[in-house]
């Protein structure tokens, strides 16, 4: 009968020498030679396929790290089925939801082998290469697990390469969680070459003083472990003094490896070696290796992931799927056998990641890594796609600053990542833990001396152990839930906070100490007239830009200021101008608010976009605009504050939405009064006619509905108040619903901004407008997919207000869709592409 080249490798040894010792299970001290263990494997598969479990047919498997677990994992593959490993440590209502999503006929726990009940038992399909070997369970973006389905053919091919690659026979530890990929090569190479495999108590997994005792007691010959846990190990054998010369290979998978100088250390120490750096999603297993040879001290402190190994192909492409050059970054798209078949019983999601290869029949899975190929055929990581940290316009790699951040002696280790402060602002964070009290300004200090400026955490987060995933990864989750210290600032109403509060708006970070220079941290001579106008404003009297040139950092700034007298307090100025991307000051791209007066709905937008520009956004702010003010007096309010930012043109306007309405009413008065307006781009917003329901602007239902979910609110109506805003109407308008006892002042105000400005968009009467106007429709929405009649009504419709050049760009998506992560990018590229043509026509002029 045909079976699984992993397990009949197995099987082998146990012909060939059934008396050596398998497992070595030190939770109860238990042994079994390889004959003891194929006995129990094979007595337990003949019961899978008594129950119809053959190809294709998912056993569901509960139980911790263990010999019952290596016995049920070899059962399955030699029954040709589906291993399905689910952590006994799971949240119950988890582990029953993963059960029944798996449709598992068999469950396999401490209580044994069960049938699920009711169901006729199926005749046991006979072995196939193609059906899944296993299906494990990865973190969903959306926070729904995906079951990814390995076929045999991937499994066999990584256990042949793994057994090719390694020395042969050596005692490994088996030390990674049931449900994580690497399981598959610390069991099945380690017993596939007649090695002893020693089964590590869950304490060990979390103590690193009991995992380097275990190493050396039990003389343990290779490890697979996260780079932390790698990183922990080094840091403990250093303090103990305690070497495991025994070690003669570790492997080290899931997150990027770092060499810091306790790692180097550590392998200096240990002699003869080998450390390898694998790589690789769940979707693909192993993708590409990298051996690190010779001396440790010549090793870089970021390496490579290495080239790809047997039964993989590598490909670097843009976001065309066109093949990038060696030596830039693309994403990591991978082929060949290694690819799992998809995900489990999840078309659409396997679709996305899952796509054709256009130069052929091959199937490329994309990884979201960003990675660049170097003309020896090595790759090396660069970042995600997905989650690409950037600070001031600066493409950060976290690596870098997670390896400047253990430089410091007393830190053990440390991750970073982006958090939004003080209106959705990011900022870099640093996560350490620590060998002893630290300060924050110390671990700052010392990274300030190896980085630039901009890779300086801005804060630092003391945690006394990294949190970890089941798999051992650093748990970046858990980290983001911590929370942070706040800025040595005053009270916002404090000169010092005020001043702190403005450089944040206009620098776009706040990634500054009190004693910074401003133009040290971003700020140039535009910026800096920005400030002192916004500050003369703020204490009601005029300041002269050589104060700030004088005394440029934050308090000297408030220490000048104050020298000229009391500050006066005045009324907030209702329009509030913030950096949401830092770019050249010189060109500057102005987002006009939506309905709600709020700018957060061009966050995606700004991260999305490469145009080099600095993007800002014109907010509402405070107290809502009065109920019957009308689109004029909002634009002229807006126009008033943008003059003092920036008194002279040429502007570049953009707006989404009712933004998009409420820009053509500011290009309108700018050009009024003799200003230039070289841009004016309307995302899905059209001054006639209403893009989400095809009406004039009046004749939409929007104000009424906006009448009634305030008097909900009022009313304390939680569940209609829900319900009301449930429906499609509601949703294109103002993007989400309003949950069951949502309250609070917040709330109010931006429902009664959105009632202002919505009656003012009903009562505007555009005006013929004669300068350059670039329409982005949306091309497709919810309710019925495209519908270009009504679309081309739209733009004809504003192509008759525009009397100058007029542009129509269709890009995909519903009118809030376009803004959103699933077609973002492409409005992105659209947007940089005009105001790239738009750059080059001004200049040529």
């Amino acid at each position: 009968m045909a079976v699984s080249f992993a397990f009949e490798a197995v099987r082998e040894r146990a012909r060939t020498d059934g008396e050596a010792c398998a497992l070595d299970d030190l939770a109860d001290g238990s042994t079994l030679s390889y004959a003891a263990l194929i006995g129990r494997v094979e007595e337990t598969a003949d019961r899978l396929r008594s129950v119809g479990v053959g190809a294709e047919q998912p056993v569901a498997v509960l139980l911790g790290r263990s010999a019952e677990t290596v016995v049920a994992m070899l059962a399955v593959l030699a029954a040709g089925g589906t291993y399905c490993p689910i952590d006994p440590a799971l949240p119950l209502a988890r582990m029953e939801a993963l059960t029944r999503e798996l449709e598992a006929l068999v469950t396999i726990s401490r209580e044994g082998l069960t049938c699920s009940g009711g169901r006729a038992t199926p005749a046991a399909k006979p072995f196939s290469p193609d059906a899944p070997a296993y299906v494990l369970h990865t973190s969903g973006s959306t926070g729904v697990p995906k079951g990814v389905a390995m076929p045999y053919r991937g499994l066999d091919r990584l256990i042949r390469w793994q057994i090719a690659d390694g020395e042969p026979g050596l005692r490994t530890l088996h030390l990674t969680a049931t449900s994580f990929d690497v399981t598959f090569q610390e069991v099945l190479s380690t017993l596939a070459t007649g090695g002893r495999l020693v089964i590590a108590p869950e304490e060990t997994r979390r103590d690193s003083r009991a995992l380097l005792d275990t190493i050396v007691n039990r003389r343990i010959q290779r490890l697979f472990l996260p780079y932390v846990a790698l990183q922990l190990l080094a840091e403990t054998s250093a303090r103990t003094g305690v070497v495991p010369d025994c070690l003669r290979h570790v492997v080290t998978a899931g997150e990027r490896l770092l060499i810091t100088p306790a790692i180097r250390d550590f392998f200096t120490a240990l002699g003869d070696c080998r450390l390898d750096n694998h790589f690789g999603p769940t979707e693909a297993h192993l993708v590409t290796s990298l051996t690190l040879r010779g001396d440790p001290g010549s090793w870089p402190a970021l390496p490579a992931i290495g080239t790809p190994v047997d039964g993989v192909a590598c490909r670097v492409l843009d976001d065309r799927l066109e093949a990038v050059p060696d030596g830039e970054v693309g994403e990591l798209y991978v082929a060949g056998d290694c690819l799992a078949r998809g995900y489990h019983r999840a078309p659409v999601a396997t679709a996305e990641r899952f796509v054709a290869s256009p130069w052929g029949s091959e199937r490329l899975y994309r990884t979201g890594d960003l990675v660049r190929r170097s003309a020896d055929g090595t790759y090396h990581f660069a970042g995600r796609s997905d989650d690409q940290l950037k600070i001031r316009g600066f493409r950060v790699e976290p690596g870098e600053v997670e390896h400047a951040l253990v430089g410091h002696p007393r830190v053990v280790t440390a991750a970073v990542g982006l958090r939004e402060v003080l209106g959705g602002i990011p900022v870099l964070v640093a996560y350490v833990q620590t060998a002893g009290p630290l300060s924050p300004r110390e671990v700052t200090d010392h990274v300030r001396g190896l980085l630039p400026e901009y890779m300086i955490p801005s804060r630092v987060v003391t945690v006394e152990s990294m949190p970890r995933t089941t798999s051992g990864k650093i748990d970046r989750a858990a980290l983001a839930e911590l929370p942070l210290p706040e800025l040595a600032a005053g009270p916002a109403q404090d000169l010092s906070g005020l001043i702190t509060d403005l450089w944040v708006r206009v620098l776009g970070h706040d990634d500054f100490a009190a004693d910074d220079d401003f133009f040290d941290v971003g700020g140039d001579s535009l910026l800096a007239t920005w400030v002192v106008a916004e500050l003369g404003q703020a204490i009601g009297r005029p300041v002269e830009l050589s104060v700030l040139l004088d005394a440029s950092t934050v308090e000297d700034l408030a220490a000048a200021l104050g020298a000229d007298g009391p500050v006066t307090a005045v009324e907030r100025h209702p329009t509030r101008i913030v950096t949401v991307r830092q770019g050249p000051s010189a060109r500057s791209l102005y987002l006009v608010h939506p309905l709600g007066g709020e700018l957060l709905g061009y966050r995606e937008l700004a991260r999305a976009s490469q145009a080099p520009v600095r993007m800002l956004g014109i907010g509402w702010s405070g107290k809502p605009p009065a109920f019957g003010l009308s689109l004029s007096e909002i634009a002229e309010t807006h126009v008033e504050q943008l003059r003092t930012v920036q008194p002279d043109g040429p502007y570049l306007l953009a707006g989404w939405s009712f933004g998009g309405v409420l820009a053509y009413e500011i290009a309108q008065q700018l050009t009024a009064a003799g200003a230039v307006v070289d841009f004016l781009g309307l995302l899905d917003a059209n001054p006639v006619i209403d893009p989400i329901t095809g009406l004039p602007i009046a004749r939409t239902p929007f104000l009424s509905l906006l009448d009634e979910v305030v008097a909900r609110l009022d009313d304390g109506a939680g569940a209609e108040l829900e319900e009301l805003t449930s429906g499609e109407t509601w949703i294109q308008l103002m993007g989400t619903s309003i949950a069951e006892g949502a309250s609070g002042d917040h709330l109010r105000a931006t429902l009664d901004t959105a009632r202002a400005c919505m009656a003012a968009a009903a009562a505007y009467r555009p005006r013929p407008y004669a300068g350059p106007v670039h329409l982005f429709q949306a091309s497709g929405f919810q309710e019925s997919g495209t519908d270009a009649p009504r679309q081309a009504r739209a733009a004809e419709a504003l192509r008759d207000l525009c009397t100058g050049p007029f542009t129509v760009v269709p890009v995909p998506g519903d009118h809030w869709g376009i803004m959103r992560a699933e077609h973002v990018s492409q409005t992105a590229k659209e947007l940089d592409a005009a105001l790239e043509r738009q750059g080059s026509a001004h200049n040529e002029s």
